[in-house]
């Protein structure tokens, strides 16, 4: 009979779901983050660290400013003194002008850190004893067509470095994370029609793909977490 179809229809699909989300838990639980940590660390005696403007391979302002703010937000706790992006983009500006800025974003495209040939002028500019760049590799919404079954995601994906001034590596980070939506399946009643010009789709009572700053905050808590704590010593005279 048709309910004894449904019954185990149902029970099939219940099924999958649990295995899905069984295996979705267990990917999801492999490391995806790698970072590394000069030993010497604490010796630096690093009080204060620059958040230079971060890097996108776009110019996507939105995912520029969204990773600024949240880096700074994820980071501020940890008890070093900040110069904000906004403030280490004015001062590069009055140094150089856009073209530094422009600079230093193809620079940080070639890779994601300072050398030693740019490391000191920017700490001198930026006021700072170290500094900490941070690109944006990826950042992407997949949402699903209103008739594709499946998970809407959102990835995003950084690559982190912490240099002093002269540009000696003192940490460096770099991973991704990705969330999925809720399962949808077309096939689930539509709750209204959308028209907009020659088009009609039918809406369903499903939620997109997460949104980037619930993805970024992830990812960023785990790097919070990971980053050097503040040395105690205060660096020397005259370093």
């Amino acid at each position: 009979s048709d309910m004894h179809l449904r019954a185990l229809l149902l029970a099939v699909l219940t099924a999958m779901l649990v295995s899905g989300s069984a295996a979705h838990a267990q990917k999801s639980a492999r490391k995806v983050d790698l970072f590394t940590l000069a030993p010497d660390f604490a010796q630096y005696g690093v009080q204060s660290i620059a958040l230079l403007p971060v890097a996108t391979f776009d110019g996507n302002l939105d995912s520029r400013r969204m990773t600024e703010g949240l880096v700074g937000q994820a980071l501020r706790s940890i008890g070093y003194r900040w110069v904000s992006p906004t403030l280490t983009k004015e001062w590069i500006s009055r140094a150089g002008g856009d073209s530094l800025l422009k600079a230093l974003n193809d620079q940080l495209l070639k890779q994601p850190r300072l050398d030693s040939l740019q490391a000191p002028m920017y700490s001198r500019t930026a006021r700072a004893r170290a500094l900490l760049t941070v690109r944006v590799d990826q950042f992407e919404r997949r949402e699903l067509e209103f008739n594709q079954s499946g998970r809407p995601a959102t990835t995003v994906s950084l690559k982190a470095a912490l240099v002093d001034s002269t540009g000696r590596l003192l940490w460096s980070a770099s991973g991704s994370e990705t969330i999925e939506g809720a399962f949808q399946d077309p096939s689930t009643n539509p709750i209204g029609v959308s028209a907009s010009g020659l088009n009609t789709k039918p809406i369903a009572a499903q939620g997109g793909a997460p949104t980037f700053i619930e993805v970024l905050s992830k990812l960023l808590a785990r790097w919070a977490e990971q980053f050097p704590a503040k040395p105690a010593v205060a660096p020397a005279a005259g370093q």
